[in-house]
């Protein structure tokens, strides 16, 4: 490749709408669909934002089309984008591409190069060839795996970790022959729901992909009908271990499943979607601004309690959310936002994949050993 300068500038990254965290990764192949399954993308959920357009407005397209992503409640989703006989991927607050098992399946029969970095400005990097990786670089330390030929020590000749990004970028341009430039955040992407392949420790002590490679390979392949069946056998064991499912609204809803009543989302928005452990969870909506009174407050022993929480029931009967299911109640809340996940009509990898998340926060809430709720699920991929 033609020789790069020593050192590429890349201070524009800070006002750039990844400027707080993301991973960046070219792969050397002319078909993004081909990238997108390396990345353990689930292709049947793909969504085309036609035309060139700039990466904020296909950020903006994913947070619309792929609700609950940048909290914590779906499935990783990465941008696809052809450049120049390569396949540029952006993961907003996201690092599947920096990932080992990624980089070796994107690399198989050519290159790849990804660059990490997050709001702690923790930085990494890595670059693969032929599924292998051969160089890595952790918060500015270069580490080069075997003798090679030499390409890698003359990439990293005149580089320091002064401007980590700007490592980085550099050390993968002159790698790859790939420029990052403003220029590159602009392209016809292709959004796709990612399915994390297993970590090499993984021991399925969490039944999450990244844990789990059965549950995995069940995500990323099984049919409609296969990871619906999944999600309501996590939904229904959920309900059990939280001792809610003799509730009238839980059983109304499993028995019109795969409609969902109206009273399952009024319960859902009562409870939330955090764990009664949770010490970020926000209160039930019926919570008044004051807060809880002290022994010194209430010397009679008790009676103000006993008149917030009747203000509270009154305000839930009110609003018209079920009694009977409670935020600061162990597995509640998981289980019921599992159920709603259960009766979800669009996108059903991702519902599964909620469903069984929410039902695996409702057991350890709960102290409960993994082994049945991955059974339930795992007979539901299953069964015909």
């Amino acid at each position: 490749m033609d020789r790069l300068p020593e050192k590429l500038g890349f201070d524009w990254i800070d006002d750039m709408c990844l400027s707080e965290g993301a991973c960046v990764t070219f792969t050397e192949h002319d078909d993004v669909r081909h990238v997108a399954a390396a990345f353990g993308g689930r292709m049947d959920h793909a969504v085309l934002i036609e035309g060139v357009r700039p990466l904020d407005e296909a950020l903006g397209v994913v947070e619309e089309r792929f609700p609950g992503t940048w909290v914590g409640k779906g499935l990783p989703v990465a941008l696809f984008a052809r450049l120049s006989g390569w396949v540029i991927t952006f993961e907003d607050n996201g690092g599947e591409g920096i990932r080992k098992e990624i980089l070796e399946r994107a690399s198989g029969t050519s290159r790849a190069a990804s660059v990490f970095w997050n709001v702690n400005r923790v930085t990494r990097g890595a670059f693969a060839e032929h599924g292998r990786i051969l160089a890595e670089v952790s918060d500015g330390i270069p580490v080069v795996h075997g003798a090679g030929d030499g390409r890698i020590d003359a990439a990293l000749e005149g580089l320091d970790g002064e401007d980590p990004l700007g490592f980085l970028f550099t050390l993968s341009a002159r790698l790859t022959g790939q420029v990052f430039t403003p220029e590159s955040l602009n392209g016809e992407f292709l959004a796709v729901p990612l399915v994390p392949w297993p970590q090499p420790d993984a021991d399925g002590r969490l039944l999450r992909p990244e844990f789990d490679g059965a549950l995995g390979d069940a995500l990323r392949s099984a049919g409609e009908g296969s990871l619906r069946r999944a999600a309501l056998a996590a939904a229904r064991y959920a309900v059990s271990v939280a001792g809610i499912s003799s509730h009238p609204v839980i059983i109304d809803t499993l028995a019109a499943w795969p409609e969902r009543p109206a009273l399952l989302e009024r319960m859902a928005r009562s409870v939330g979607s955090r764990r009664a452990d949770d010490p970020n969870r926000i209160p039930q909506q019926a919570r008044p601004a004051r807060a809880e009174p002290t022994p010194a407050d209430d010397p009679a022993g008790g009676s103000l309690r006993i008149a917030l929480e009747a203000m509270r029931s009154l305000h839930r009967r009110q609003m018209g959310y079920p009694e009977g299911v409670s935020s600061s109640e162990p597995g509640h809340a998981m289980a019921v936002q599992a159920l709603v996940q259960a009766t979800e009509t669009s996108a059903p990898a991702i519902a599964a994949y909620r469903a069984i998340t929410y039902a695996d926060e409702a057991r350890r809430e709960l102290r409960h050993d993994v082994t049945e709720l991955r059974e339930a699920v795992m007979r539901a991929f299953a069964a015909s």
